[in-house]
């Protein structure tokens, strides 16, 4: 098991409510997981979640925030792209942008998803 499976699986393990969308992509992949998209498709589920239940997508957040701290390159790419990348830019991605740690909103900056007056 890659670096990159494991930190999914345990991303489920941690948010049960995230178990179906690690159902639906292994019946989808065949039962191969690709973390990538199934990072991916954790990042749109977190944009239809965060205004009704911001504070379990901080909590998300804030897990993979330390995940990031912790990882090795794989992983950080994994987040930083899977994740990261995805969200839109402000204003649209403001409620999940607001919720990034410093290393992830780093990236996040470096991306160009804020405007220039609200990267700091």
């Amino acid at each position: 098991m890659t670096a990159n499976e494991d930190l999914m699986l345990r991303v489920v393990e941690a948010f049960p409510e995230l178990r179906p969308l690690l159902t639906e992509h292994l019946d989808d992949q065949e039962g191969e997981l690709l973390p990538y998209l199934l990072m991916a498709d954790i990042e749109r589920w977190s944009e239809t979640q965060v205004t009704g239940n911001a504070h379990r997508i901080s909590e998300l957040m804030t897990w993979f925030e330390n995940a990031f701290s912790a990882g090795g390159e794989e992983i950080k790419d994994l987040i930083g792209v899977g994740f990261v990348e995805m969200l839109p830019h402000t204003p649209e991605g403001d409620p999940i942008l607001r919720l990034l740690g410093p290393e992830l909103r780093e990236v996040a900056s470096d991306m160009g998803l804020f405007t220039p007056a609200e990267r700091n």
